[in-house]
């Protein structure tokens, strides 16, 4: 029973690279474009008692962000996102990172470097990840305002392909 939280970050960790793929090897199916989108929901990592929930965004557009803390294009590309959802938030956007590290305190001790000012939530259990199935480290998800799943980025995103899919989808 031990094994399957290892076998799933090894899963995870071997999938973490910069180019992008679309589907995962063996595990169930990823959440793909014009689905609705799967619950999400759990405790922020930063503000105790907070949750942060999907469903109470409906009517706005939201990028899921599936990362790691020992994911070098995820490191790479939270910065660029936070940036993004700074110069999209007040049109409507919002961003939710949702953390597959193993330990808690692994993703708290990242983002104390690397600080964020959207909500974070830490996958404890991989239940999320079992219900997304993301497909690569980093995955991306855009759900537009009506909660389903526009369009998925596997692997390391192209922020000016996906600032152009938010800017389109926001109606700019």
């Amino acid at each position: 029973m031990r094994s399957r939280p290892v076998l799933f970050a090894m899963f995870l960790l071997s999938a973490c690279e910069p180019k992008p793929a679309t589907q995962a090897p063996g595990g169930g199916a990823p959440a793909s474009a014009d689905a609705p989108a799967p619950a999400l929901s759990g405790p922020a990592l930063a503000g105790a008692g907070t949750t942060v929930d999907l469903a109470a965004m409906r009517g706005k557009l939201v990028l899921v962000d599936f990362w790691a803390s020992w994911c070098e294009p995820c490191r790479r590309e939270l910065p660029e996102l936070e940036a993004l959802y700074k110069r999209h938030q007040a049109s409507g956007l919002e961003l939710i990172g949702v953390s597959m590290d193993e330990a808690r305190g692994d993703a708290e001790a990242f983002l104390r470097d690397v600080p964020v000012s959207f909500p974070m939530i830490f996958d404890e259990g991989q239940a999320l990840a079992k219900s997304w199935s993301p497909p690569k480290m980093p995955t991306l998800y855009v759900v537009d305002q009506e909660g389903k799943v526009a369009k998925v980025f596997a692997g390391e995103v192209k922020i000016a392909e996906l600032e152009a899919e938010v800017t389109q989808r926001l109606g700019g």
